[in-house]
């Protein structure tokens, strides 16, 4: 077995941890980590690095939630929106559309750094 058969195999056992039901969302977002590191493909890590992606909202969405209920917090203190907009670099307003509105929390395209592409003809298109 050579060494990209191996990655291969390590790269679905992470998988199948991170798919697992009793795997946190923590979990999720650190075992798809390691996966996107061991990936060789760079659409196999682009697959990969969406999949963290979206398990980082919802694991966002589910510290709020503990944020908000005092769990792990100092004196058992649930956050406030503002404590919990600071955190995520967000305004409070959008942490409570998002928290309620969805599954997970993310920031804007803009704050991404996604602009606004426009695709221009190549060259040999033009004429």
């Amino acid at each position: 077995m050579d060494n990209v058969d191996m990655m291969a195999e390590q790269i679905t056992d992470l998988l199948r941890q991170a798919t697992a039901e009793e795997a946190s969302s923590t979990d999720r977002l650190q075992l798809l980590a390691q996966a996107v590191g061991l990936a060789v493909d760079p659409l196999h890590q682009l697959e990969l690095a969406m999949l963290v992606a979206d398990t980082a909202g919802r694991a966002a969405h589910d510290a709020a939630g503990r944020a908000l209920r005092g769990e792990g917090r100092p004196e058992g203190k649930a956050a406030t929106w503002t404590d919990i907009g600071g955190a995520a670099s967000l305004s409070k307003d959008t942490a409570f559309r998002q928290f309620h509105g969805g599954d997970a929390l993310s920031w804007s395209p803009a704050a991404r750094g996604v602009r606004q592409a426009v695709r221009r003809p190549a060259a040999e298109e033009a004429r």
